[in-house]
Formats: C-alpha cells, sequence, structure tokens
C-alpha cells in the first residue's frame, strides 16, 4: 500500500447522512470530575469486567489475541538516547526479549484484522521488567471504561458492529486505522502502545510517553491497509474468511515469520517513543488514547534496537504471558479515579489481564497443553561451600538446536534444610519437547533474594549426556552454556546475544575504581562488597583475613607481648627473639635462619634463594659511578690474585640497589637507607657480600662497609641492606607486581569475556580469589592505621608514595620471566649456579608456555582469528585503556592495547599464569622462613645507618632494631601472609572443569605430567641441598593470588 491511502470514515460516514462534524465535536465528551463514589463505581465495573473475562477464559485459551507466533531475541538501547536519561533504558544496555505476534480476533491471517506485538523484556514466560503491549493503529477505538463496553457490545453480529462504527466517527475512524488485510509480514507492520505512561527521569522529572515497534527498515507506511471496498463495507468484510483472489494457507503469516529464522536469519525492529513533559494543570487529553500524538510536535525518538533470532515452540509461545503492570520502577501507568477517566483504560487491562490469565493457568494447566516430547534426565550438583545450598523452586529450560523447551519445574521439597543442600547432587527426569542437540541451561529461582552456588550440571537425552560447567553463584536466573569453549564469531546470533547479557551482567557487578596513579582495581571497599563470585570461598573464608588479622591477630599479639614482657623488660640480646615464638599459638616454630643469619654464606645465600629473589642484577663493565670501591677493600672477600674489574668482566659480580628509595619519607622514629650490595660468585659458588654502601652518595660520612670492618659494624650495616631490601620487597615485588598488576586483567576479564571463551575458562581459576585479598588488602594491610604503617619504615604515608613511584615504571614485559632474567642479566646459569628461583621458575615458564600455546591452538586457528575475536580485544583494550593509566611522568607501560598474532596473546596469558602463581608464590610464601626470625631481615629500624667505623655493639644494634611491637607485629604479619588454607588449589590441578572439551582435556592431562616431571627435578636436586629451595615446588604453588 503506498502513501496515497488514506482513511475514508469521515467520508463514508458522510455519505449515509450523518453530520460527521457534530459528530466530531462530540467524539469525546467532556470526562466528569470525580465524585465521593466514583472509586467504589470503578472497583464495582471493574469486578463485573474481571468476572465476566474469567468466565470467557474458560472457553477460550486467549479472549484476544488467540492465535500467536512468538521468538526470541535481545533489545539493545541506542549508545545516544535523545531522551533525557533514565535507570532502566541506559545507553547500550541489552535486555533479553521476547515477542509474541497474533491477530486480535481470527485465526485466519487472510481477514481483515488488528495485529499486534506484545514485547516482554525478559527471557522468562511470565513477569519480567517490562511488557510492552501494542497493535497496529495509532489510537485506539475506545479510551475509557464506557468505551470499552461500547466496543465489547459490538462483537455481538454485523448489525452491532455497524451500529458501533456509526456511533462514534471516531469509532470508525480508529477501527480501519488499525486493521490490516492479509499484510505481507508481520514484521512489516507499525504496532503502537496507544496507552500513554509517566516515565521518570534520572532528575526526578516525569514525562508523558507512548511507544511503537516499527521494522528497522520502516518506510513509513504499512502494507495490508483497507482498500476502499474493506472500509466502506467494513461491517460485511470484518469476517470473511479471505479475498477471492488469495489462496494463501490461513496461517501464512506465522510461516512467513518463521521461515525468517531459517539459515541463521533475524528480524529487526526499532522501539521508538513519544514524549511530552509532565506539566501542572495538563489536560486528561494527554491521556486519551483515542487520540494519536502529533509526530511534528512529539517526534518519535529511538529507544532501543529490537533483534529476534529464533521462532519460539508453540507450546511455548502460549505459555507466554504478557501485562501492562509489569513496569520497571521509572515507568508508570497511572491510576484512575473513576470508570469513566481516560486512564481507566490502563487500570482494567491491568485487571482483567491478570484475571484472565489465572483462570487460562487453572484450565489449562500452565495456559498450554501438555506436550509429547522426549525424556531429560537434569543433575545438578551443589558445590559445598558456605550458604552454597538454594531452598526455594526451580525452573529449568533446555536450549537446543531446534529451540527450547517450556520452563520445567524441579520439583524438590525439604520440611527441613535446603531443598539443594551444599555439597549434594540432585537428579530430575523431566519430560518436554525435543528441542535437538542442546548448547545451554537456563534456570530461574522463584527464591530471587537467595543465590545457589552451582557446580557441574549434565543433561542426558536419548543416551547421550552433555556437560554443563557452571561455578559461580545464581541469582533469580542463569543461562549456562554448554562446557565447550567457543569464540563469538563462531556462535549463533542467539548464542551471541547471551554472550553479550553476561557481560552486561557482570560489568554491572564489576565496576572499575582508579586509585592513586596505580593499577585500576574493582570498585568494593570492603571484601562483603565484593560479588559473591568474587568473594573467599568456604575455607578460605573472608572471616580469615579479616577477623583474624583483626580479632584473632591482635589476641595473638596480646597473648606475645604480655608473655614476653614476663621474661624481659627490653631485648637485650639476640638470643630473646626466640621467645617470642614461644607465645605465637599461630606458629611457634623458630625459623633455621635464626641458626646461621650472621653469616655471610647465609646472608648472601638469601638474597639468591630466599624470599625476594628478584632483587639481585649482574653488574656489566663497570660498578656505577656512586659506589667507589676498591680492589684492595675488598681483598679479603676476592683472594690475592684477581681484581674487581676482573671478576666483574667474568660476570660474577652482582649488585643489589635500593635508589628507588631515594626521598621516600619514612614514619616517625624510624630509619630507611637507600643502600647497595654488592655481591660476589666466589670458587666454592657461594653467593656472598662483598661490600655495602648505605646511601647513594659516597662521602665521609657514608663509608663502604666490608667484611673486613668489625663484626658489629658489618652486620649492622647488613641489617639496613636487608632492611631496605624489605621495602622494596613488600612493597613493589610482591604487592605491586603480583598483586596489583594482576588484577586489571581480573577486572576486565569478568567484564568482556564470557565464561564460554577459553580464555576465560583458562585464566578464572588463576585470577578468581585476587579482587578479594586485593580488597582486604586496600583496608588492611596499606590502608590507613593498615599492617604497612605497623611494620615497615615507610609506613604512615611513605609505603603510598612508595607504590606511585614503583608504578610510573611499570613494565608490563618484567611479567615474563625470560625477559626479567635477561634484564637483569642473571640468565646464565653457568655465571650464577645455584640460582634455584630462575632454574625452577624457566622449568614452570616453559610448562605453562606449552599448556597455555596448546589449549590457544585448539581455538584460535590463525592470527586473524585473534584480531577478529571482538572479546579479547575488548578484554586487552580495556586493561590497556583502564587498567594501567600512562600518566604523565610514567614509563611506557608497554600493557598491549590489541593482539595481532597468536604468539602475542599467548605470551601475555603465559605472563598472567605465571604471575599469579608461581611468581607469587616465590615472593610470598617464604616470609615467615626469612622475615619471622626478626634481626634475620627486619622490616623497620629505629636509628639512621651508621656514620662512623668502630662504634657499633651489640646493644646498639638491638637498639636500632623494631622494638617488641615491632617484632610481634612483624613475626604475626608474615605468619598470616605465609599461611596456605586448607581449600588451596595448586598449580595444575583442575577441581572445577571448565574445560570438557576432549581435545582441551588432552593437554590439561600433558600439563600435569609436566608438572610432575618438573616436581621429581626439583626434589633430586634439593635432596642435596642444605637448605632446600622449595617455592617453586608445582604442588607447592597456589594456582591464584589469595593471600
Amino acid at each position: 500500500m503506498t502513501s496515497d491511502w488514506r482513511n475514508l470514515s469521515y467520508d463514508i460516514l458522510a455519505e449515509s447522512g450523518e453530520d460527521v462534524e457534530e459528530m466530531k465535536k462530540n467524539e469525546f465528551p467532556p470526562i466528569p470530575d470525580p465524585g465521593l463514589l466514583s472509586g467504589v463505581s470503578l472497583s464495582l465495573k471493574t469486578n463485573l469486567l474481571k468476572s465476566l473475562f474469567f468466565y470467557r477464559s474458560f472457553n477460550n485459551r486467549r479472549l484476544t489475541h488467540t492465535a500467536g507466533i512468538g521468538a526470541i531475541g535481545i533489545a539493545t538501547v541506542v549508545s545516544d538516547p535523545k531522551f533525557p536519561p533514565n535507570d532502566f533504558f541506559t545507553p547500550e544496555r541489552v535486555f533479553p526479549v521476547r515477542l509474541r505476534h497474533a491477530n486480535l480476533t481470527l485465526s485466519d491471517d487472510r481477514v481483515l484484522d488488528v495485529r499486534s506485538a506484545s514485547l516482554k523484556f525478559a527471557n522468562v514466560e511470565e513477569g519480567g521488567p517490562l511488557d510492552l503491549i501494542m497493535n497496529t493503529g495509532r489510537a485506539c477505538p475506545f479510551w475509557n471504561g464506557p468505551t470499552v463496553k461500547d466496543f465489547m457490545a459490538s462483537k455481538a453480529g454485523k448489525k452491532e458492529l455497524k451500529e458501533w462504527l456509526h456511533k462514534n466517527s471516531s469509532y470508525y475512524y480508529w477501527a480501519i486505522d488499525g486493521s490490516r488485510r492479509a499484510p505481507s509480514s508481520y514484521s512489516k507492520l507499525s504496532y503502537y502502545s496507544q496507552v500513554t505512561m509517566e516515565m521518570i527521569d534520572n532528575e526526578c522529572t516525569s514525562h508523558h510517553v507512548r511507544f511503537r515497534l516499527i521494522p528497522a527498515d520502516y518506510c513509513g507506511h504499512d502494507d495490508g491497509r483497507p482498500d476502499e471496498r474493506d472500509q466502506r463495507n467494513y461491517a460485511e468484510e470484518w469476517d470473511v474468511v479471505r479475498a477471492e483472489n488469495d489462496t494463501r494457507a490461513p496461517n501464512y503469516l506465522h510461516a512467513e515469520f518463521k521461515g525468517l529464522f531459517a539459515n541463521g536469519g533475524a528480524v529487526h525492529y526499532a522501539l521508538q517513543l513519544q514524549r511530552r513533559y509532565v506539566a501542572p494543570g495538563d489536560s486528561l487529553e494527554v491521556y486519551n488514547m483515542g487520540r494519536a500524538w502529533d509526530p511534528d510536535r512529539h517526534p518519535w525518538l529511538d529507544v532501543a534496537r529490537v533483534t529476534l533470532f529464533r521462532a519460539l515452540h508453540p507450546d511455548v509461545t502460549e505459555r507466554l504471558q504478557f501485562n501492562v503492570a509489569n513496569l520497571p520502577s521509572c515507568v508508570v501507568l497511572p491510576e484512575a479515579p473513576s470508570f469513566e477517566d481516560y486512564r481507566s483504560i490502563g487500570h482494567l487491562r491491568r485487571a482483567l489481564y491478570a484475571v484472565v490469565q489465572k483462570a487460562r493457568l487453572w484450565k489449562f494447566n500452565s495456559c498450554a497443553p501438555p506436550s509429547t516430547g522426549v525424556s531429560y534426565r537434569f543433575t545438578v550438583d551443589t558445590v559445598d561451600t558456605k550458604q552454597g545450598g538454594y531452598d526455594g523452586d526451580v525452573h529449568v529450560i533446555f536450549f537446543g538446536s531446534e529451540g527450547e523447551t517450556g520452563a520445567l519445574k524441579l520439583h524438590k521439597s525439604r520440611m527441613f534444610g535446603d531443598d539443594f543442600g551444599k555439597g549434594e547432587k540432585s537428579s530430575f527426569e523431566l519430560k518436554a519437547e525435543d528441542v535437538g542437540e542442546l548448547w545451554a541451561v537456563q534456570l530461574t529461582l522463584a527464591n530471587k533474594a537467595d543465590g545457589w552456588f552451582i557446580g557441574m550440571m549434565t543433561v542426558e537425552k536419548g543416551g547421550v549426556s552433555v556437560q554443563f560447567p557452571c561455578f559461580h553463584w545464581v541469582y533469580e536466573q542463569a543461562i549456562i552454556r554448554l562446557g565447550k569453549a567457543t569464540l563469538a564469531f563462531n556462535d549463533s546470533p542467539e548464542q551471541q546475544a547471551i554472550r553479550a547479557l553476561e557481560k552486561q551482567a557482570r560489568r554491572e557487578m564489576t565496576p572499575w575504581q582508579e586509585w592513586c596513579s596505580m593499577p585500576s582495581h574493582i570498585r568494593a571497599t570492603l571484601h562483603a562488597d565484593l560479588a559473591r563470585d568474587y568473594q573467599f570461598g568456604d575455607e578460605k573464608t573472608a572471616d580469615f583475613y579479616m577477623r583474624r588479622d583483626e580479632g584473632r591477630f591482635n589476641y595473638f599479639y596480646k597473648l606475645i607481648t604480655e608473655g614476653v614482657a614476663k621474661v624481659f623488660k627490653e631485648i637485650q640480646g639476640y638470643h630473646h627473639y626466640n621467645t617470642f615464638f614461644h607465645f605465637n599459638v599461630g606458629q611457634n616454630k623458630v625459623p633455621s635462619v635464626a641458626e646461621r643469619w650472621q653469616s655471610d654464606r647465609e646472608f648472601g645465600r638469601q638474597f639468591l634463594q630466599g624470599h625476594h629473589p628478584t632483587s639481585i642484577r649482574r653488574v656489566v663493565g663497570k660498578l656505577p659511578y656512586n659506589f667507589p670501591l676498591s680492589d684492595e677493600s675488598v681483598r679479603m672477600v676476592l683472594g690475592r690474585n684477581v681484581t674487581l674489574k676482573d671478576e666483574i668482566d667474568a660476570g660474577r659480580v652482582y649488585i643489589v640497589d635500593c635508589k628507588s628509595l631515594v626521598g621516600i619519607p619514612t614514619a616517625t622514629g624510624r630509619h630507611v637507607t637507600p643502600a647497595m650490595g654488592l655481591f660476589y660468585v666466589n670458587a666454592s659458588n657461594d653467593f656472598v657480600p662483598l661490600a655495602i654502601q648505605l646511601d647513594q652518595q659516597p662521602g665521609l660520612h657514608n663509608p663502604i662497609w666490608t667484611p673486613a670492618d668489625t663484626f658489629n659494624d658489618w652486620l649492622l650495616a647488613k641489617m639496613h641492606l636487608r632492611c631496605a631490601d624489605a621495602q622494596i620487597h613488600q612493597i613493589n615485588s610482591h604487592l605491586l607486581m603480583t598483586h596489583l598488576v594482576i588484577e586489571p586483567f581480573g577486572v576486565s576479564m569478568f567484564r568482556n569475556l564470557p565464561r564460554v571463551h577459553p580464555v576465560f575458562k583458562l585464566l578464572c581459576p588463576h585470577l578468581r580469589y585476587t579482587m578479594a585479598i586485593n580488597t582486604i588488602g586496600r583496608a588492611k594491610l596499606v590502608g590507613d592505621q593498615g599492617l604497612a604503617d605497623q611494620v615497615l619504615s615507610i609506613g604512615r604515608g611513605g609505603h603510598i608514595v612508595y607504590i606511585k613511584r614503583c608504578y610510573s615504571n611499570f613494565d608490563f614485559r618484567r611479567l615474563s620471566l625470560p625477559y626479567d632474567l635477561a634484564e637483569r642479566n642473571v640468565s646464565d646459569a653457568s655465571l650464577l649456579p645455584t640460582y634455584y628461583y630462575r632454574d625452577d621458575g624457566l622449568l614452570i615458564w616453559n610448562a605453562v608456555h606449552r599448556f597455555v600455546a596448546d589449549l590457544i591452538a585448539i581455538y584460535y586457528a590463525s592470527d586473524d582469528d585473534v584480531r577478529n575475536d571482538d572479546e579479547i580485544q575488548e578484554w586487552i583494550g580495556e586493561v590497556h585503556t583502564i587498567g594501567f593509566p600512562q600518566n604523565d611522568d610514567d614509563v611506557d607501560h608497554h600493557v598491549p592495547s590489541r593482539f595481532d598474532a597468536i604468539d602475542d596473546l599467548v605470551d601475555a596469558l603465559t605472563a598472567i599464569v605465571f604471575t599469579s602463581s608461581a611468581e607469587h608464590a616465590a615472593q610470598n610464601f617464604g616470609q615467615y622462613d626469612y622475615y619471622a626470625y626478626y634481626p634475620n631481615a627486619p622490616m623497620t629500624m629505629r636509628q639512621p645507618p651508621p656514620s662512623t667505623r668502630g662504634a657499633t655493639t651489640t646493644k646498639s644494634i638491638i637498639e636500632s632494631l623494631g622494638g617488641t611491637d615491632q617484632v610481634s607485629f612483624q613475626l604475626l604479619t608474615v605468619w598470616l601472609l605465609s599461611t596456605k588454607s586448607r581449600d588451596e588449589v595448586y598449580l595444575g590441578q583442575f577441581p572445577e572443569a571448565h574445560f570438557v572439551d576432549p581435545e582441551a582435556r588432552v593437554v590439561i592431562a600433558k600439563f600435569q605430567e609436566d608438572l610432575k616431571e618438573i616436581e621429581a627435578c626439583i626434589d633430586e636436586r634439593n635432596r642435596h641441598l642444605e637448605v632446600p629451595y622449595t617455592y617453586l615446588k608445582p604442588s607447592e604453588i597456589p594456582k591464584s593470588i589469595a593471600v
């Protein structure tokens, strides 16, 4: 039908002798002011209509819009809405939707009839946040209670219909406007909500709104509009089966609409609204459904793009229930004060839809005939974790290659305890439509406030069992994909939509927070602020890290300090430090370093094989200009036949340089110095200290200390170097270079990668708890009055300054172990033979790299696949732009902004996996062994570094070390940080089967074999060591950063 089409109703009325102008004047009689009994009258008349509709519903499945076809899809809010913002239609928000098209009266698609589109903003059969019920026709031929009664009376027969058309000129006009004969497709029509609602924006301003749904390529005109014959003979033509020349099937619209989805096709609509400000004294005419709003004064504004992917099974379509009462909080259906008021239509629809649906539910058992179908055996595992069970009704829907089943109730009820108890496996025999090859399961929980921690789900149909790994909390509703990992461009449009919905939901629960020119993190002040998926589990509970480091930690602190006080009033000798362990019920074992800590051999060994193995670097060419060390001063260590230059050229001289501490403020009464320490690999391959300079600038009051000095002078110099190294270790190497730099990858992963993505499956076990421990750490470790304030010389503010400084020099490439070793010139095992961190680390690194490369090769066939994977590009892009802000004074952080090759992706993933497991283990779990005995590695010095030789005594050393408070705090802090939980998951363990693909399982098995071989190699070497190096044994490496 072209734009020349005209509504002839006024002409037809005039030709029949009606005074059309007079009729127009009386189309909308004045609405009487509500009286005292108007509300009572409205209630009585509504109840009468409810009774009538309830009765009629027992004779028909639906009173109107009887024959429908449904479809499933998504609605995506436009990126730049032209209407005031509100909290529902937020830019680019994605909603799952279900749509139902139908004819108003008759099941024959060829007749003259009104067509409808009902749109539900949820993937459910009933309920949801918003239902829009729309019909063809810009306005409606009834607009209040009395006109509804007139309309219902017109259905009695042709005579009554003709009388109704001539009773009010608007009845005829809008009946013609909304009717369509034999349109080519439901998808080519426009649909109008007609009813006026109020939408409240974010500034609490109200707007009158109406909605419409039009084809995405709408030309401005519907086809199927009544021709002159239909308009003149409307009453007679209404129930004509078809036009004489129309030989199509009675349900051709349904068949045509379903066919649009063949071969991956989709149907596209645009949802729009008209808007008018709500002003005091507005005329009631704004609510009049019998008047269309002028589009020139109130233009249609785009709201969302609606994309439908698949037709619904007829049984599922029949179960769909729509109600105008389903509205978000920012959209209101105005209350009606009387039966005559224009707002009574919304009131009646809300009441009548509910009662009709209840009647259908009672008579027709869930609004649909029973389906013969096939049998499904559904099994669900509830994770054995605190409050992981669920008590309440559950409905499940199976998605398959041929559509979806209806909602199937899991019947399970207990008088006591959860219906689905933690640690339990529950199985159900279900019967439903055969939907072909299964690819997803949807769960809907009736108890929306209560979560359910689900592990693995399996569905068996026809002797074939498929797995759906969940391993996360489910609230209200979730769609769990088949366990096989997939990339988005290999998915169907519907599957891609589910990915988008999942990412949207997790973006809402995983907001970014910038933090003082440091790596960004998740926005959460307390552990309890995190979504439960990001919180610690049952054994690895938050109260272990929070209440114990407050309540129990303080209890232990009191035990130690009061117990020590009974033995001595102040520390007077090194033997007194052993006493602290006697009162630490958390860990009362004295570390073995207490027996040998004063020796140079042990001092050097700890820098090479201890808790901070990344501080050393080889001296190349010559010493730093500000370390003027002569051959004679170190002759005692080198021997008489070699020079320092000879040993530097031979690659046997190494340095620990703490220059990054220059200018960092310290807490009152505490000291730290930017020391430099020179080390040497002697003829016995021992790593021993050559010299220590306690400030960066040489001078008279900054002597270079060597083993040739007095025992106490040299011992105190070593303590100051160790204290400086401790600040760098705790703040840079441990906190920043493992905890903080890994978190942005986790935040972006949860925001941008769906669980079905292979990289999510790979990284999730390694990043799962990082946000939890870091949230606690920001509050309890580096926050005000945190542990850093108590134990570090640079606490009480200096540690924050230092984190910022270290971050300004952060280089992502340093997370690659081979790169870091090469950059520090410590790769050559022949020059540095007992550097077990390097040796074991490279074994782990290479195994992880092979594992990652083999996994990625399963899913990415070429570099083009990487480039075309929008999700992986969004993941790393957000890490680059938000996770690692590039400040003006920063070096280039070299964080990738995108990946263009498989090798680049594999290298980055290897660095993330290695850092969150092996690197963190090497930096963290040796802390008790080396820090617990305070003199060995003090984190606080109470006196400045010595400046003259020969003045140091044992008493002055002890006075330089921390007092009872600092010793107790340091002991308890490193005990807390070195403790592994009982449910720790170690590298190579996969208790949560995220990967179920057979090819991936083969790769995992090979990785586990590699780790076993590495462990055997390490164990064999350690059998011959005086002090075994165990921190990088695979069985000792936690899979993620969780402490």
